[in-house]
């Protein structure tokens, strides 16, 4: 055991301190104003957000989770339709299509990335006619290849979900993350990518009927104050000091998203042959967590831990083996999730980790060198 303090796996306390300064001033300035919900803040971060997005319209919503919920709703999914996601992403998309009445799809993932399979969603696309939305999830901060799984979708008459809670910033050639499906959906949960100092969310539409309609529901449903228009709606909102937060910290999204990729880059270079990392050195890749692939995972785990260095699992239950889910995927096969599921631990990676800290990651990495 080494004498030294824990590398952590996230820190949020640590603040780059003219950042600390900008917030505390702007927190100042909401709780001097007396407008706490709905106020100029939110109105600047969801045109800043949208500015991001191409211009498509944002909703700015509680959590991402809500946002998901949100996102099926506006596209008319409810009790009885079939959709399509996959099982190792944390079964956030999982919940919402419960939330709303629907039933999940489970689509395996490819070996290479983690990221849901082309080839498993036209199978069970085929095997499910019925399916009218798929769930695209950028896992790990990486671009799924959602351009092919978006033709593939549209096939079949589905609708297409991205969600970037993981992927903010995230792009490839055909444009960013958030901009290549129907809706998009996003969580500001403090350590995210774009994270606030509590919750938020937001959701995307390509349609601006669809985003009117979230952006109803998210209102108890009314089409005018107090009018209750739609049954299924709830209350979903950001308050003032988290969209005053967010708003300092959008410009520096690509910023902060090389940092990470840098880290990421660091750890590719100093691993053995028998090693991995769910990544690409290149803007499809955000760095929101670096995700080694290893056989021999709990002697992974425990060189680290012997070494005073945090790591995670993201994520130790697949969606069919949560207790509280297990009757809805009775024969769900999805082995290529089941083998990644055993092998994938996730090391610290943050844009205000030290270089001590990268140093003594890449040490125990070098200790299993061939």
């Amino acid at each position: 055991m080494i004498n030294a303090p824990d590398v952590p796996f996230n820190d949020l306390s640590r603040w780059n301190q003219d950042e600390k300064r900008e917030t505390l001033a702007l927190i100042d300035q909401v709780l001097s104003s007396g407008i706490f919900l709905n106020g100029p803040q939110t109105k600047k971060l969801q045109e800043n957000l949208s500015s991001l997005l191409g211009d498509r319209e944002v909703v700015l919503v509680g959590n991402g989770t809500d946002a998901l919920t949100l996102a099926l709703l506006a596209l008319n999914i409810g009790p009885g339709d079939l959709v399509a996601t996959v099982p190792n992403a944390g079964g956030y998309a999982t919940g919402a299509i419960l939330r709303v009445g629907a039933k999940p799809i489970l689509i395996d993932v490819a070996l290479d990335d983690a990221q849901m399979s082309p080839s498993d969603l036209q199978a069970k696309l085929e095997m499910h006619p019925g399916v009218r939305a798929v769930v695209v999830t950028h896992l790990y901060g990486l671009m799924a290849p959602i351009l092919e799984l978006r033709t593939i979708a549209e096939s079949f008459g589905c609708v297409t979900i991205e969600d970037c809670a993981q992927s903010i910033g995230a792009s490839v050639p055909s444009g960013l993350a958030g901009t290549l499906g129907d809706a998009s959906t996003f969580s500001f949960y403090p350590t995210k990518n774009l994270g606030g100092v509590g919750d938020g969310g937001a959701v995307s539409f390509k349609s601006s009927e669809h985003a009117l309609l979230a952006r109803q529901l998210a209102q108890y449903g009314w089409t005018e104050r107090y009018r209750v228009s739609h049954e299924r709606g709830f209350n979903s909102r950001i308050d003032e000091v988290q969209a005053a937060v967010l708003t300092t910290r959008v410009s520096k999204i690509n910023e902060l998203n090389m940092r990470r990729r840098e880290i990421a880059m660091n750890y590719v270079n100093s691993l053995p042959s028998s090693m991995r990392i769910l990544m690409r050195n290149d803007e499809s890749y955000i760095g929101h967590l670096v995700v080694l692939e290893a056989k021999n995972r709990n002697d992974v785990i425990g060189a680290f831990r012997s070494n005073k260095i945090q790591t995670s699992i993201h994520y130790p239950i697949l969606d069919q083996d949560q207790p509280g889910w297990r009757h809805h995927f009775v024969g769900a096969t999805t082995p290529n999730a089941d083998e990644l599921s055993t092998r994938i631990v996730s090391l610290p990676c943050f844009p205000l980790l030290s270089i001590d800290e990268i140093n003594r990651v890449i040490t125990v990495l070098q200790s299993f060198k061939d």
